[in-house]
């Protein structure tokens, strides 16, 4: 049965007013976007354009090659250290514990944490598999020779100062920030220590979602 001018109208008018509506509530239930003062309380710095990183070949915590492409398809929070750390290490990591727990599950399932050991002289795939299962069965390990993790260092602002291995009980200087990496594998920002996790959990799943 043809619709009559007035029943057109009616239509038209509804759908008009259901657009308008559903577009109101998506804009009150959205998160307002994160502004410069929350990511700076929480040490967050986001580059205003992403930053390649380099196809490395380094060797993953299982014993299998680890690189660039390993980055893509979930987002990572990169820690460079070692098992022998003394202090900011095991900090930073059992930090990076609490902010995963902190996540909802779903979003738990995106983001990959993986230590880069720039200690490679005693950091094992073994090593490194051991370690990191004291803090999360989820966490990634790599490491590599020194060339490879001193390109991928360089390219994600990352400082530390290779040691004298031939002294007992060496440490390694390092810087203790973490990088965020997106799923298409592109340096984002980083976080400054210390971590904040119960600040990170609010912001990253805004931060992911912002990015996708």
């Amino acid at each position: 049965m043809a619709l009559s001018g007035v029943q057109k109208t009616v239509i038209a008018t509804v759908a008009v007013i259901a657009l308008v509506v559903g577009a109101t509530v998506n804009k009150v239930l959205r998160p307002a976007p994160l502004s410069e003062a929350q990511l700076t309380e929480a040490g967050v710095y986001l580059f205003d354009a992403p930053r390649p990183v380099p196809d490395v070949r380094l060797t993953s915590d299982r014993g299998e090659g680890w690189g660039r492409t390993d980055l893509e398809g979930q987002w990572n929070l990169l820690f460079f250290g070692y098992t022998f750390c003394p202090d900011i290490c095991p900090t930073t990591m059992a930090e990076l514990r609490q902010l995963s727990l902190n996540l909802p599950e779903q979003l738990r399932d995106q983001l990959q944490v993986t230590m880069i050991s720039v200690d490679p002289n005693r950091d094992t795939p073994e090593q490194l598999r051991s370690y990191l299962a004291f803090f999360d069965a989820g966490f990634a390990g790599a490491t590599g020779e020194p060339d490879q993790l001193a390109d991928l260092a360089q390219a994600l602002s990352v400082a530390y100062i290779e040691p004298d291995t031939s002294q007992d009980n060496y440490l390694v200087d390092h810087s203790g920030q973490v990088v965020i990496i997106d799923p298409r594998g592109r340096y984002v920002g980083f976080i400054r220590p210390p971590l904040r996790p119960e600040q990170l959990g609010q912001l990253l799943p805004r931060i992911m979602d912002a990015g996708d």
